[in-house]
């Protein structure tokens, strides 16, 4: 065993399986890793790493990032002023809706809004989904919404994200909406929001708009509570 055990720096693996290149943590920690014989095949077809070799670490098999990447068809790029690995398309300088103090918050006695969690105190899910972000709504009768207001001041050029029923209520016989309004004008709005169904991606524009609106609306004549979801919400410059 001991042949096939080494001694590394923890960030020395994910800067070698990202670029090739050593590459050090600010914070770093010796671990032990096991190095196995490992065999990738990607739809069936067997492929080799460039770079880079698999191991386990605490029995969880750990494979180069840029080979998982590549093998998917995605690239794979390091944002070291953010600290973010991106697999996939690169997106612009952007910030998550969730985390900016909100201007204000209007609910009613059968509503509410909640920020990286849905009123259970869990994470954001849609049709299975997780979402480590996002603005969570409770409604639970006809005609009761809520709302949640940013001033943006004209600084953000498109809203991005995932909307649905979030899986706490997803059996719930009542559907539900969400409406996005700039400057007291509704700029887009999406009905029929039911438990269970997938995920909509939308994409909004906000070329020009000062004052950011979210209005969560419960859409039916009944007493079934629905929490519905405005997930992995990020608004670009």
């Amino acid at each position: 065993m001991k042949d096939k055990t080494k001694g590394l720096v923890l960030g020395l693996a994910i800067g070698t399986m990202l670029t090739g290149a050593t590459t050090y943590a600010a914070t770093t920690a010796k671990i032990e890793v096991v190095y196995e014989n490992l065999k990738y095949m990607v739809d069936g077809v067997q492929k080799r790493p460039s770079a880079g070799e698999g191991f386990i670490y605490q029995g969880t098999t750990y494979v180069p990032l840029r080979f998982a990447s590549e093998a998917t068809g995605k690239d794979v790029t390091w944002d070291g002023k953010n600290k973010t690995i991106w697999i996939g398309k690169k997106e612009g300088e952007f910030k998550y809706l969730s985390d900016i103090e909100y201007a204000r918050k209007d609910s009613d006695y059968f509503s509410d809004v909640y920020f990286n969690q849905n009123a259970d105190r869990n994470k954001i899910s849609i049709a299975g989904s997780k979402y480590e972000r996002g603005i969570s709504a409770y409604t639970y009768s006809y005609s009761s919404k809520a709302s949640v207001d940013y001033n943006i001041n004209g600084a953000y050029k498109k809203l991005t994200g995932f909307i649905g029923v979030d899986d706490a209520t997803k059996n719930s016989k009542s559907t539900a909406s969400i409406k996005i309004i700039g400057d007291g004008k509704e700029l887009a709005s999406y009905t029929d929001l039911k438990g269970g169904d997938m995920p909509r991606e939308i994409t909004v524009d906000l070329t020009g708009v000062l004052k950011l609106q979210i209005v969560f609306e419960h859409d039916e004549q009944s007493s079934n509570k629905t929490y519905v979801n405005l997930a992995e919400v990020k608004i670009f410059k």
